[in-house]
């Protein structure tokens, strides 16, 4: 794991959210929820591109031994919700491979196994029918788009409970930089109010409102 990927593992969704706020960047991707909870997912992006089958029907792609270790496999299934492009035997491979986790803009299934060996997966639901025959991998690291965000090979992946994110490869220092700052603001309205600070006046004193604002 590389050292920006283990220092964005450490701060929560929110505060990676209000920085790119912040910044002006739009990362966060709509309507992409974890399959199953308690994980703190973070990895460099290995994006497939999918679409409808061709007269010659392609195949759905064995890309998943390409995947580096600690990578996060991201697949652009367009939000389909009809069929899946991922399932029991890439969760497997994928948890053998050491992978981050999965994120789909689109469904996924068999989701017991990713459950029971605790593989992140971030979908758009879950469905049973395969993909196969119905979409075909239309491209390996390209440019993708995961719940209305641009994903590029490379660029940082976050998931928890919360849903997940995009971090822009070029935007990764100044964003952490941001995050950090966030959290270690939020932190001191918690400790005010634990001590019986008026939440109001807590948020006041440490500009909780301007957090986020550019």
């Amino acid at each position: 794991m590389d050292e920006l990927v283990a220092a964005f593992k450490e701060l929560s969704l929110t505060a990676v959210s209000d920085a790119l706020d912040r910044c002006g960047l739009h990362g966060t991707c709509l309507g992409i929820s974890p399959v199953s909870f308690g994980h703190q997912m973070a990895g460099r992006a290995f994006t497939v591109k999918y679409h409808p089958i061709s007269v010659g029907k392609g195949t759905v792609g064995d890309f998943i031994d390409d995947v580096p270790q600690g990578y996060v496999a991201v697949l652009d299934n367009a939000g389909r919700l009809d069929c899946t492009v991922w399932g029991d035997i890439l969760t497997l491979v994928a948890h053998r491979n050491s992978l981050a986790g999965t994120v789909i803009d689109g469904v996924c299934r068999d989701v017991k196994r990713s459950v029971e060996i605790g593989y992140p997966i971030f979908s758009r639901g879950r469905f049973m029918r395969t993909g196969k025959d119905r979409v075909e991998a239309a491209g390996v690291n390209v440019p993708v788009e995961i719940g209305g965000v641009q994903v590029r090979p490379g660029d940082m992946i976050l998931g928890s409970d919360d849903g997940v994110l995009v971090v822009p490869r070029e935007k990764e220092a100044e964003i952490l930089s941001i995050a950090r700052s966030v959290e270690e603001t939020e932190e001191k309205i918690r400790a005010e109010v634990l001590k019986g600070t008026p939440l109001k006046q807590a948020r006041r004193k440490h500009g909780y409102h301007q957090l986020q604002r550019r």
